[in-house]
């Protein structure tokens, strides 16, 4: 199991943490991750694809507010056609949790 959250800049940690959905895996994560960030996205080209997505190991933290042993941050390799030099962080990610 893991467990995601959009990361949403100046909301309440409790407001995000209420966006929260449980994965059976990493792979079905991603293909929500995508499906939310397109829907509704009046572009022609999809703002970005699963292989786009990336978990980063070395932001793994304990965030002991939310009860996240494995915390890390979700990141995208490109938003539409513009690419990154360094991924983007769109959200946290964990499979060691409070259930």
């Amino acid at each position: 199991m893991i467990i995601f959250r959009p990361h949403r800049l100046g909301m309440d940690l409790g407001d995000a943490l209420a966006e929260a959905k449980e994965f059976s895996s990493v792979e079905e994560m991603k293909k929500y991750i995508v499906e939310l960030w397109n829907d509704g996205w009046q572009g022609h080209e999809k703002l970005f694809s699963e292989k786009d997505i990336v978990i980063d190991e070395e932001s793994e933290t304990n965030d002991e507010r939310i009860g996240w042993e494995d915390s890390k941050y979700v990141c995208v390799r490109r938003m539409g056609s513009k690419e990154y030099e360094t991924p983007q962080c769109i959200g946290m990610c964990a499979t060691k949790y409070k259930r």
